[in-house]
């Protein structure tokens, strides 16, 4: 019990500084998004979004896909502590919901491309 605990330990340390740090970064830069959106007059400047939301779009798809891989690590490894603590459900609703983040990145894509078309005409 010990040794897992000792395992166990510094992989919730690294889990949870992996995801607060870029979380904190994105932050400080979706700050200048608000801008960005406010001042989008040009079809230049949807496009400049569109791109944006595809990156985020591209970054979901792969969170997914950690964290899917890291449910299936989780199932393979096994173990009461696991089945006690359901580690590979928490990466299963994770990698959902960092699909279902991708998908909406790449509806506000189309949307911007879209903006950028009419602002053409």
């Amino acid at each position: 019990m010990k040794k897992t605990r000792l395992i166990l330990a510094p992989l919730l340390f690294a889990l949870l500084t992996f995801f607060t740090l870029p979380a904190i970064s994105a932050f400080a830069k979706r700050m200048g998004m608000s801008d960005m959106i406010g001042g989008a007059k040009t079809s230049a400047d949807h496009e400049k979004l569109a791109a944006h939301y595809e990156q985020e779009a591209k970054a979901a798809r792969a969170k997914a896909e950690e964290h899917k891989m890291m449910a299936d690590a989780y199932r393979k490894a096994g173990g009461p502590l696991i089945e006690k603590l359901h580690f590979d459900q928490h990466c299963d609703t994770l990698s959902k919901s960092f699909a279902t983040m991708a998908e909406e990145f790449e509806a506000l894509a189309k949307a911007e491309h879209e903006a950028a078309k009419d602002m053409k005409k």
